[in-house]
């Protein structure tokens, strides 16, 4: 039988390899490469609707968000319906960067579907969406059970 667990590790692996490499002169890595995106594409965005986006711990959020603002790729503002909160905003850095992060992140992903239909891609891209889905919902509920 072949091991999904392995393959998607294996490729996640490799993939945040490459892309540390290939934006390496942005000064960026392949995590920080996502957020960035994601506030180029949502200026205003608040932490928590990152959580909502990447699933991650908000540990990791947090120390990715305070190294882009270091970098000079992201700033905060306070969050006038939330005073908690921050609101995210792309800065004039990360707005030069982002066609080629963009670029970056398509090339990658069509080099790594090459030679598979394109309704081949479409499903396969849906069931690997599904199954993410899938292992985000069992881990809700077994830290909802640890917590009981």
């Amino acid at each position: 039988m072949k091991d999904l667990v392995k393959s998607l590790s294996v490729g996640y692996r490799y993939t945040l390899m490459h892309m540390d490499r290939v934006l390496k002169p942005y000064g960026l890595t392949g995590s920080q490469c996502m957020y960035v995106i994601r506030v180029c594409e949502n200026p205003g965005i608040t932490q928590d609707q990152f959580l909502q986006l990447f699933m991650v711990n908000p540990s990791n959020v947090t120390r990715t968000i305070t190294a882009l603002e270091k970098l000079g790729f992201l700033q905060r503002q306070s969050n006038s319906r939330d005073r908690r909160t921050f609101r995210l905003f792309p800065t004039q850095r990360a707005e030069e960067v982002y066609p080629a992060l963009c670029q970056l992140r398509a090339e990658w992903q069509d080099f790594l579907l090459e030679g598979v239909e394109p309704d081949q891609r479409e499903a396969l891209l849906e069931t690997l969406e599904k199954i993410a889905q899938r292992a985000v919902e069992r881990n809700e509920e077994e830290m909802t059970d640890e917590s009981d």
